[in-house]
């Protein structure tokens, strides 16, 4: 679901003043839209909700130049409105729609096609241990630190980490951005190199 982009410290600065002049209004007020959006992607039932929230805050980080220049209101309700949109893009992707009662009619898929998933799978998990076996120990240990919480959990886990490290929420959130979008890129093209070979 997340795309591969770059998302630089200046665009993270742009959208604060977007927020709020005032930096540590601006802070506040982050969290708090990023706190709204999390519980509602939970309320929703979505079991990513913190990567969902993620998602959302970074499209409305890629239009932000645009969104200073022409949007008027609360900039919490655009970001409402970003998140009503990918909702719905995730509801299409994950065929959640289908009502329950319908499940027991639906065919299951076949012997050839559930290996073929399973193959896919395995190769995933291959991919990333490579890819994680690249990072350096030091990155290894905080993108398994930064993910190991759930839901509610994580807001007061990624809290500590930053304390641990030494900076800011924000200036983590951006380096995990980052090395996630490394982290993606490596699977992507070990997924390429790996599926004819493997897969044939």
């Amino acid at each position: 679901m997340p795309k591969n982009r770059t998302i630089t410290q200046d665009k993270f600065d742009a959208l604060l003043v977007w927020l709020d002049p005032d930096r540590a209004k601006a802070g506040t007020k982050y969290e708090e839209i990023r706190r709204a959006l999390v519980d509602i992607f939970v309320w929703r039932g979505f079991s990513d909700a913190e990567g969902l929230a993620d998602e959302t805050i970074d499209r409305v980080m890629r239009k932000v130049s645009d969104l200073v220049a022409t949007y008027v209101g609360d900039p919490a309700l655009y970001f409402y409105s970003v998140a009503k949109r990918l909702i719905y893009e995730e509801q299409r992707r994950l065929k959640i729609h289908h009502p329950l009662d319908d499940l027991g009619t639906l065919p299951g898929p076949a012997p050839e096609e559930e290996r073929k998933k399973e193959e896919v799978s395995e190769l995933e998990n291959e991919c990333l241990k490579r890819c994680m076996q690249r990072l350096s120990p030091e990155q290894r240990e905080m993108i398994v630190s930064y993910y190991m919480k759930e839901k509610h959990a994580k807001i007061d886990h990624r809290k500590e980490l930053a304390a641990r490290l030494g900076i800011e929420i924000n200036t983590l959130r951006v380096r995990m951005y980052r090395l996630r979008s490394a982290l993606q890129a490596c699977i992507k093209n070990c997924l390429k190199e790996s599926a004819p070979a493997e897969m044939d």
